[in-house]
């Protein structure tokens, strides 16, 4: 009787997961805004200066998203993080209290700034790279959550 080894499978579903995922993409700037133009939207890239890290400013469904870089050396950064700024006229009452529930259950996070503006953000880790179907998936899940917030706490 002939021993068979589970190899052949693990790389051929191996060869498969990739080819499902795509390619790793590199963490640079220029590579989001290919990835967020090939899914249909309109980034708009602002370089940053000495002082400030890039960040890609995208509309989606009238609403502006910023998505912001950090931790960029040489080029390549180590997170994006995507944040919504809300009119503070549109609060309801218990604004605090729907604000950390919302934090216990939530994916993505909420916050009040330092003059009382309410914040919706999730971050993204691009270090060691990233699939453009993760990263899409991602931006899809935290526009998913945005909508929920918008219902629940707005």
């Amino acid at each position: 009787m002939t021993k068979l080894t589970p190899v052949p499978l693990v790389c051929a579903f191996f060869s498969v997961a990739a080819a499902a995922s795509g390619p790793v993409l590199d963490a640079r700037p220029a590579t989001l805004v290919q990835v967020l133009t090939a899914a249909g939207y309109q980034p708009s890239l602002r370089l940053g200066d000495a002082k400030t890290d890039p960040s890609i400013a995208v509309k989606v469904n009238g609403e502006a998203l910023y998505l912001y870089l950090s931790g960029c050396k040489a080029g390549d950064c180590q997170r994006v993080t995507v944040s919504t700024r809300y009119d503070r006229s549109k609060m309801k009452a218990n604004l605090v209290d729907l604000i950390s529930t919302w934090n216990a259950n939530w994916y993505t996070q909420a916050y009040l700034d330092k003059d009382g503006d309410p914040y919706l953000d999730a971050s993204y880790f691009l270090t060691g790279g990233y699939t453009q179907t993760n990263f899409l998936n991602w931006l899809r899940d935290y526009l998913s959550e945005m909508d929920e917030f918008d219902t629940q706490v707005f």
